[in-house]
């Protein structure tokens, strides 16, 4: 079985290319922006004023022998964004990085070396904002194949 704990790391290492991204585009600053792991929180209110990515929702499933089918959703929470207009321009970009055929390096979490790739198949999906008092909520689902042994 491949390592759930290098499939995770390896989406957070992922999450956090794209924040700089968003930086790079001008949709955030620096301290603007924030990785989160929307597993370890239950109330959105309760956030830090800023806009936030993170990965949640991680299912790892044996497709074949030693090819996996992963499953996570990457949430992006933006605060204080009238008209949204920002918010789009970010889910635009994540859910572009997400696309079918793209790769991302899998990581080894014990050392942070890359060993093999997960590569993206036909399923993403942007899935419906929802919005509360000074911020707005969305996910991108995202399915993609391990080989742990390339």
């Amino acid at each position: 079985m491949v390592d759930y704990e290098n499939v995770w790391v390896s989406i957070t290492a992922y999450v956090k290319q794209q924040m700089d991204m968003i930086v790079a585009n001008g949709l955030s600053t620096v301290d603007g922006i924030s990785m989160i792991d929307w597993e370890d929180h239950a109330n959105i209110e309760e956030l830090p004023p800023k806009h936030l990515v993170g990965p949640a929702s991680l299912a790892v499933e044996e497709e074949s022998q030693n090819i996996y089918r992963v499953s996570f959703t990457v949430g992006l929470g933006s605060f204080n964004d009238q008209g949204l207009f920002k918010h789009r321009k970010m889910i635009t970009l994540l859910s572009q990085s997400l696309s079918t055929g793209k790769r991302m390096s899998l990581f080894d979490a014990a050392t942070s070396q890359p060993y093999s790739w997960i590569r993206l198949v036909d399923g993403t999906t942007v899935a419906p904002m929802s919005k509360s008092k000074n911020r707005a909520f969305q996910v991108i689902q995202a399915e993609a194949l391990v080989d742990p042994m390339a």
